[in-house]
């Protein structure tokens, strides 16, 4: 999740979630956030020690708040603000596999941000990354 937010954060401004939120949703302000850890065993391998493979799917939620007096329509914010998180994703010839810490990846839906209140607050880019690591150890990233 660190090299999401470090390439997401050559475009905008760019937060992970913690325990305390330190960040204000602020126009162009994007937050990072992982959702699911799936085993897929597609690419796990037998061996010793065997790999297990896995998919994480992560989003990157991007915020469209512009000024209330302009005029220009939100869809045409929330398109542009889409498309600018993923160049900002796909930035790179190897861009995919996060620097060797990954198989490959996978961009899902874009998607409406919702709030808790039911207001529109922007988009959601999502993601699979699938990777392998040692079959005890989790921190172990397999190629």
């Amino acid at each position: 999740m660190a090299k999401v937010r470090e390439r997401v954060a050559t475009v905008f401004e760019a937060f992970r979630s913690t325990r305390v939120a330190t960040w204000q949703p602020l126009d162009q302000v994007t937050h990072i956030y992982q959702l699911s850890n799936t085993p897929t065993p597609e690419v796990s391998c037998p061996g010793n020690p065997p790999a297990q493979g896995w998919t994480l799917q992560a989003a990157v939620a991007g915020i469209a708040k512009p000024s209330d007096r302009d005029l220009t329509p939100i869809d045409t914010f929330k398109n542009r603000l889409g498309a600018d998180i993923v160049g900002a994703l796909t930035t790179g010839a190897t861009w995919y596999n996060w620097d060797g810490l990954a198989i490959n990846t996978m961009l899902s839906d874009i998607e409406e941000y919702v709030g808790d209140e039911g207001a529109s607050h922007g988009v959601i880019v999502k993601m699979n990354i699938i990777y392998r690591t040692d079959e005890n150890d989790l921190y172990t990233v397999r190629a």
